[in-house]
């Protein structure tokens, strides 16, 4: 994820894809305010409700009854009936939820608008080790987090002018040498259509790719780079990571290959570039495949904690121009040895 910068008022200075998605909705529209009015138009009216059926398991864990609703067959679930501000005191509902987590790669929750920022760093010291806003303490960009007693607290935040979404697919900071576990997200405020967040599994996108794709990348290794915002006292952080890589909990085995980060092969396996740019374009078209994607809709209160291990994600870059508000806490490996990407075959 990215912290947008300021932009003006021109449709010019919104994300690329804001622009293209106003453009849509307003086509007649001759400028950014004439946008602005046949957008807010459009969803004015709009009224908070829930329609239609789902399908939920019921659970009971330490005398809490929770429904679990899947929202991909092998990806996502949302987990119904807990506080997280006063339920995880029990080891065994915290040892629930991780198991659930591993197998889920992604577990959201609704209305949780109530914790407090503390409360949210409660819950996340529950699953592992605060980081700093974007990982491990050895690069940090300096992006500042305006949250005062919480430095570790990453603000995202968009709206008319301040327009931007991390929408490209990604897992979290994965040029540090050590990338976060996992990221804790949570909705303060959001748009009344759009903005939901895509999660891929990285397992389907393993076992995906064709038996032969797989015997050429298995002993590969790929350049990641941070973006220019991603920059401590002027340098663009990057890392080299094995393009398989072991799930240190599983065992299984993800394609660790996120397009917004990868920038190459690395130069030590002599690939030429028309052999590196094909398979580079076949491994980023994994990402976003249907049948390994979820799609979580926001409100104000959501809560979204993934394995940043096994998922790649994305915003959606289409609420402009209405505000969309989240802040997001990183969280490290208990285990220290586990935290570097490694591959060991299955």
């Amino acid at each position: 994820m990215s912290t947008p910068k300021p932009t003006g008022e021109s449709e010019h200075q919104i994300a690329p894809q804001m622009a293209v998605v106003a453009r849509a909705r307003a086509p007649g529209a001759s400028d950014h305010t004439g946008q602005v009015e046949a957008i807010r138009a459009q969803d004015d009216g709009l009224v908070a409700g829930q329609l239609g059926t789902i399908y939920y398991k019921p659970v009971t864990v330490c005398g809490i009854d929770l429904k679990l609703e899947p929202v991909q067959p092998s990806i996502g679930t949302i987990v119904h009936g807990i506080d997280l501000a006063k339920d995880l005191e029990d080891p065994e509902v915290v040892s629930f939820l991780r198991d659930l987590w591993l197998e889920r790669r992604v577990i959201m929750f609704r209305d949780q608008g109530h914790l407090t920022r503390q409360e949210m760093v409660n819950y996340a010291q529950k699953f592992g080790v605060i980081g700093a806003h974007h990982g491990e303490r050895d690069h940090v960009p300096d992006l500042p987090t305006s949250v005062p007693g919480f430095p570790d607290m990453l603000i995202i935040a968009s709206g008319e002018k301040r327009a931007g979404a991390a929408s490209g697919w990604h897992s979290d900071a994965t040029w540090s040498t050590r990338p976060p576990m996992g990221s804790v997200l949570m909705c303060r405020e959001a748009p009344p259509v759009g903005g939901d967040t895509s999660f891929c599994d990285a397992y389907s996108m393993w076992n995906g790719l064709p038996e032969e794709t797989r015997a050429k990348i298995e002993h590969l290794k790929a350049v990641h780079v941070g973006s220019p915002h991603h920059a401590m006292d002027g340098k663009r952080p990057s890392a080299v990571h094995p393009v398989p890589r072991t799930h240190p909990e599983t065992g299984r085995t993800t394609l660790f290959m996120p397009r917004s980060f990868v920038k190459q092969f690395d130069e030590g396996h002599g690939l030429d570039d028309d052999e590196a740019k094909s398979l580079l374009t076949e491994l980023f078209d994994q990402a976003g495949q249907p049948e390994y994607t979820c799609r979580f809709r926001w409100v104000a209160g959501s809560l979204a904690m993934w394995d940043n291990r096994a998922v790649q994600h994305r915003a959606t870059a289409d609420f402009w121009p209405h505000r969309r508000s989240m802040e997001r806490l990183t969280i490290l490996d208990y285990e220290q040895d586990r935290r570097a990407p490694y591959y060991r075959p299955e």
